[in-house]
Order: C-alpha cells, then structure tokens, then sequence
C-alpha cells in the first residue's frame, strides 16, 4: 500500500461501487444459480472474463457433483427413515423393535451427511456438472506465502423455516422434532421389554402384522402429536425456488474481485493472491473439496479468507468454530483478520463492529480447507433481527436491493488491509 493511499483510503469506495456493479450485472443478466444449473456456468464464464481484467492467469474447471443430494435431499431421507418409526411402532411382537432401529439409523445419516459431509447416500442422486473459477495476481518477487480470497457463485434453494420471524417457533419445532425422535427411539425399546415378561403381551388387538397394546394405548396418542410437529419441522427445511442469492454469496466473490483488483494495481512483493469464486458450495461445498484436491500447490505456505454473506447486517463474525460441521478454525488467519480490521478503523471509526466467536447455523468452503490442514478461517455478517443468520439467508428476497455499499466498502478494506499485515510479515 502505497504511503499516500495508507494516509487516505477514500479509494475504498470506488471498489464498493466496483462490487456492488458486479452483483447487480449477475443478478440482472442471469439470475439465480443453482448447482450445476446452465446459470451457475454463465455466471462463472462471466467472472471469469472479468477476472482476466486483472489477473495475471485465469481459469475455470468442471467437475461432477450431486446437486439435489445435500442439503434437501439428505433432510429427504432423515425424514423418511425417521417418519416410518411412527408406523412400525405397532409392529407385532418382537418387531416393533425396528422402530428404534429405524430412528438411530435416520440420526446417523443426519449426522454423517449433513455434518461431517461424507456422502454415503450420493448414489440415490443423479450427477451433475459445476464449475470453479478463479485467477492468480502474482507477486513483483519471489512467491513466500499465498492468500486465497473466496466467496462461490451459486445460489440456494429456499428454506422456509427462513422466511419465519423470530427464533421462537423454529426453536420450539426443532426441540419437539428431536423429543419425537428420542420418544419413538425409547417408546418400542421399552414396550418389547414390558411386553417380554407376561404371556399376552398385553394384546389388545391383534391383526396378525400390527398389533395394539395397553402400551400402545398411553403412548401412541403423544407419538402421533409428536409426528404431526416431525412433519411440519422438516417441511419447514424445505422449498424449490431458487434464490437470488445476492448476498449469499454474490456479495462474497464481488469482494474479493474487488480486493484482486487493487491488488492488481499495487503489487505485493511476495504473496501471491488467489480470487475464487467456487461452485456447488451450497450443496455440501463441493467446489472447494475438488478445488482443494486438484491444486494443493495453490495451498503451500497459504493463508485462506473465505467471504460469506458480506453484503447486509449489523455485526461482522469471524468464526472461530462452527456448529454445522464441527470444524475450528484458523487463529493464524483470525489474529491476522483482527490487524487488519484495527488497521483499517484508523481510517474509518464508523465501520461494522467486529467478533470472533462460534457461529450455530451456516458454514463455508473454510471447513473444507481446514479439515485438509489448511490455514483457513470465514467471515459472515449477521442479521439485526436473528443474530446467527444473515440478512435474508435463503430466502427469495435475499436480492440486490439488501446489498449495502457501506458495508461492501468496509468489508473491501478490512480485506485490503488483513492482506497487507499478511504482505508485512511474510518471510
């Protein structure tokens, strides 16, 4: 950074404009884009001649993936294993065990594939094909470190549980769907042990398959009511409309083009910049996974700053650990953030206010890097009203009149700054 630009950074604006006419050019000519959709392809031959405008190399890569399994497609399954539980409850003795049987297998694939992401249920889905884009700004010398900046190019489905204001009914729907599961996992466990030890099993009814006990008759009345909140809890997660997706993530790659792009214009001696925009992150990452596998050299003596939903909202999280996917992340990267955020207040008091902290919902492509032993850490800004989501997150009214160039131009230099501590100290 040049001394005369360190002393004033009114610069920052014009990359603010520079962003936010990025957004609106992708929302306006091609719209919302869904993994491996014709639109996600546009959108990233478009980033792509944009980044050639200033990178010195630019690429794009296709690679295979299942758009309709994650996440819609594994909460699909949870439901429907977990919803037969209802019914073979009233199996005849012994086979009502299968119930909980039933619930502890729909947990596990809750756990293994919306979690930890291991895509052991793909096969039920058909393949698609996405896309990556991105450029390389090379150093005027020798390459001693590499920064990757990152936002992704396609857009989500609706999830209706995100158009209710408010926490309270979504929390409630989400307690009572979990009593659900942990009643219809004891409930047949307990009624084949009562069941067990008298001759009659206490049969009320019995209809060769389904039998009706005395058991049945407490317990089965508060499952059914139990059920009926199941199936409005996980309606709730689902939604086909495509979204704009503006902020999540337009905003993310408009960022770092726009920091590419004056970095592009003030060389940094030794670190080579990364700017990408991944596809598929919305359907379980799957862009950064392939990304990440096809260039490790890319991730040598790297530092990774991913963007998500920078473009609305009250207060800027760093994310040190998230909930989702049970992944910690880089302090490196964090402390390196935080200089540059000081940094960057000198020259404006009035910026975003600043955490680090855990983040509940919501994850990024950073979960990838880092579980590859990667330097990796994300940034998100939350919603005033919902203070662990962002602003309109996967709805459809997440478009480009939330995007707030205030906001863009703090973020944009925060960024320029967290790389320029990174340029300082890199040896």
């Amino acid at each position: 950074m040049s001394k005369e630009k360190e002393n004033n950074m009114d610069f920052v604006g014009e990359f603010a404009e520079y962003s936010y006419s990025l957004i609106e050019k992708i929302c306006n000519d091609i719209g919302p884009r869904y993994s491996s959709s014709i639109e996600e392809k546009k959108a990233n031959l478009l980033l792509k001649d944009e980044m050639s405008t200033f990178c010195d190399e630019t690429n794009i890569e296709e690679f295979e993936t299942r758009p309709n399994l994650y996440p819609q497609g594994i909460i699909r399954i949870v439901f429907l294993i977990g919803g037969l539980a209802f019914f073979t409850a009233l199996f005849a003795y012994p086979f009502s065990i299968i119930a909980s049987f039933l619930v502890f297998v729909s947990m596990f694939v809750l756990f293994v594939e919306l979690m930890l992401l291991k895509g052991w249920v793909k096969f039920f889905f058909r393949k698609g094909t996405s896309s990556n884009v991105y450029g390389i700004i090379k150093p005027s010398e020798e390459v001693k470190c590499r920064i990757l900046l990152e936002g992704h190019t396609d857009s989500a489905k609706q999830m209706r549980i995100s158009t209710i204001k408010g926490d309270t009914i979504p929390t409630i729907l989400l307690i009572m769907s979990l009593v659900y599961n942990l009643f219809a996992f004891i409930y047949p466990i307990v009624k084949i042990i009562l069941q067990s030890q008298i001759s009659n099993h206490y049969i009320l009814y019995d209809l060769t398959v389904f039998q009706w006990t005395k058991i049945d008759l407490f317990c089965y009345p508060i499952i059914f009511v139990l059920f009926i909140l199941y199936i409005a809890t996980f309606s709730l997660f689902l939604g086909d409309k495509v979204v704009m997706g503006a902020n999540d993530n337009l905003s993310g790659t408009a960022v770092a083009c726009a920091v590419g792009k004056y970095f592009s214009k003030n060389k940094l001696k030794n670190v080579e910049l990364i700017i990408a925009s991944m596809g598929s992150e919305e359907v379980g990452e799957k862009g950064a996974h392939h990304f990440v596998n096809s260039h490790p050299e890319l991730f040598e003596k790297s530092l990774s700053l991913i963007f998500e939903c920078v473009g609305a909202g009250v207060e800027l999280l760093a994310v040190e650990f998230d909930f989702m996917h049970l992944a910690k992340y880089s302090q490196k990267v964090l402390s390196n953030l935080e200089k540059g955020y000081n940094r960057y207040k000198q020259f404006d008091s009035n910026i975003i206010p600043l955490r680090i902290g855990r983040l509940i919902i919501g994850s990024s492509d950073a979960n990838i890097y880092t579980k590859k032993g990667y330097e990796a850490a994300f940034v998100i800004i939350l919603d005033e009203n919902t203070k662990h989501k962002p602003v309109q997150w996967h709805t459809i009214n997440d478009t480009l009149e939330f995007i707030d160039k205030k906001i863009l131009q703090d973020i944009i230099g925060i960024s320029i700054c967290f790389v320029q501590e990174i340029e300082n100290n890199c040896s």
